[in-house]
């Protein structure tokens, strides 16, 4: 992986690359890397940066976990955060850039919340001071506090899960539940009147398929069943062409060992000779038929 200084001069760095080595890389070096068409990070390059931004996530003094909302955060913090991603990685100029690395912040912010709660936060079997005097390394005590206050606020029950319950209680037809979480899904992920082909939070362009799997997304409109019907056939057609093949094969060889034997002899027959056409006629009409499938 190359990596230049201010001055222009190119290196290459061979091997793995962690976080730790990027924080302590000096001199003005700064990583390169290569982004997609939906200006997502990608190649070794890419994973260097998703591995930093995930490691500043988890950094209480850069990136604040006390704030509920990640939109919330000091705007100033924010601005700090990509200056200090830019420092140490060639990123292409623009506000989407930007915006798109401040996205990969928040989704790794938001994971190592839920990391730190459900490793953390076990009311039934400690005190709220026992997970409060629980303050893991690296968080700023204040912090600490204030994140174990929202834990304990009616405010940090799951927004899915209430939007779900709430769906289903006010739901006066007899959807079935599956169909109300598959609506929640598309509330939160895409745009209010889903104009916007694009889930919020996973770069810019994104389609459905690009999120949920495209066999996922084919289950979900009842279409994969069919594909893997489809697929169990061409499986069983293949194995039966094959086993003929081999045998077609296995005659042809035959004919023409006893052929070679017979020109050897100097005692070529017409039935040696008719065997062997009609072998080489049999596997050129099979492979014929085998291409038109």
């Amino acid at each position: 992986m190359q990596f230049t200084d201010a001055e222009g001069k190119v290196e290459v760095w061979s091997g793995s690359i962690q976080p730790h080595d990027v924080w302590l890389i000096k001199g003005g070096f700064r990583f390169e890397v290569c982004f997609n068409r939906y200006y997502q990070p990608i190649r070794k390059g890419g994973a260097v940066l998703v591995k930093f931004v995930a490691d500043i996530a988890k950094k209480s003094e850069l990136c604040p976990i006390g704030v509920v909302n990640w939109r919330n955060v000091n705007k100033q913090v924010q601005a700090d955060i990509v200056e200090l991603i830019r420092g140490k990685f060639i990123i292409p100029d623009g506000k989407i850039y930007n915006d798109a690395m401040l996205k990969h912040v928040g989704k790794h912010r938001r994971q190592w919340k839920f990391e730190l709660k459900a490793r953390y936060f076990n009311p039934t079997v400690r005190t709220r001071q026992q997970i409060e005097n629980d303050n893991p390394g690296g968080i700023v005590r204040g912090t600490w506090l204030e994140l174990v206050k929202y834990w304990y606020s009616g405010q940090s029950k799951d927004m899915a899960k209430s939007k779900i319950d709430a769906s289903v209680a006010s739901s006066s037809s007899s959807k079935p539940r599956i169909e109300v979480e598959d609506e929640v899904f598309n509330e939160l992920m895409y745009d209010k009147d889903n104009s916007n082909q694009k889930p919020v939070g996973y770069g810019f362009g994104v389609k459905r398929s690009d999120v949920m799997g495209v066999h996922a997304l084919l289950r979900k409109k009842g279409i994969a069943s069919e594909m893997n019907n489809d697929n169990n056939d061409l499986k069983v057609k293949f194995a039966r062409h094959k086993k003929e093949t081999a045998n077609l094969i296995m005659r042809l060889s035959s004919s023409v060992s006893d052929l070679l034997t017979a020109v050897q002899s100097g005692r070529v027959s017409p039935e040696t000779l008719a065997a062997t056409n009609s072998a080489l006629r049999t596997i050129t009409a099979q492979v014929s038929h085998q291409y038109t499938l």
